[in-house]
């Protein structure tokens, strides 16, 4: 599935993670904390519903919703009613990618700095990294509650280099949406495209490269390690 654009990503410094369908397998888990939630309102909602979703803020999300339902409650109130159903599922069943261990133990080894840069909220970031034991990998956890804009914006992914302490240009941003290799593209940074099954209908024509699986970045031929720069 890799893309011809390969010798375009070179020299990275520094790692940028996208969450939900990246590091984890979560996508479905927020179709249904949705559908559960929605269902107490006696509404419906179907996966081609979240489709338009995939990428964006929770509470950009919770606004579309709340003015097409006409629901009288503020979109801060969605978010964290819709979160309390989905940290239960989290709780119950979440699963790393395959591949996601493995990538960030060697970008530990290669001392290449690494954040999260998700549009999800810093609470539900900080759920995903305990529950999984991946926290000691990330040096900074970003959220799209922290920045103006969402994805496609570039916003959170700037957010990340700035804390990271690197430009851009040197940074890798590894996504699953269309949304998220915008944003990515948008903010001058290398980008590879790793579609979940969720996003897999989606373009990636704008990644630098495109790929099946995690476990088939090969981080030593992308990065520039620390001991070696």
């Amino acid at each position: 599935m890799q893309t011809d654009r390969q010798t375009a990503v070179k020299g990275v410094k520094a790692l940028v993670f996208d969450m939900d369908g990246v590091l984890i397998d979560s996508e479905p888990l927020h179709l249904i904390a949705y559908q559960r939630y929605l269902a107490d309102f006696g509404l419906t909602f179907l996966e081609e519903d979240n489709h338009k979703f995939l990428g964006m803020k929770d509470l950009d999300c919770a606004k579309h919703l709340l003015e097409r339902h006409k629901l009288e409650m503020t979109a801060i109130e969605f978010v964290e009613r819709k979160e309390a159903v989905l940290h239960q599922l989290f709780k119950e069943q979440l699963q790393v990618q395959p591949g996601v261990r493995q990538t960030l133990q060697k970008a530990f080894e290669l001392q290449i700095p690494t954040a999260i840069a998700s549009s999800a909220t810093m609470p539900t970031i900080e759920l995903v990294v305990e529950l999984t034991g991946i926290r000691k990998y990330f040096r900074h956890l970003c959220s799209g509650d922290e920045v103006p804009n969402g994805k496609p914006a570039p916003d959170v992914f700037l957010l990340a280099a700035e804390r990271l302490g690197e430009k851009p240009s040197e940074c890798l941003v590894i996504e699953d949406t269309f949304n998220g290799v915008c944003a990515a593209k948008a903010a001058g940074m290398m980008c590879i495209a790793i579609p979940c099954q969720a996003t897999r209908h989606q373009d990636f024509a704008h990644a630098d490269l495109v790929l099946s699986s995690m476990e088939e970045v090969n981080l030593e031929e992308l990065v520039t390690p620390r001991s070696l720069a």
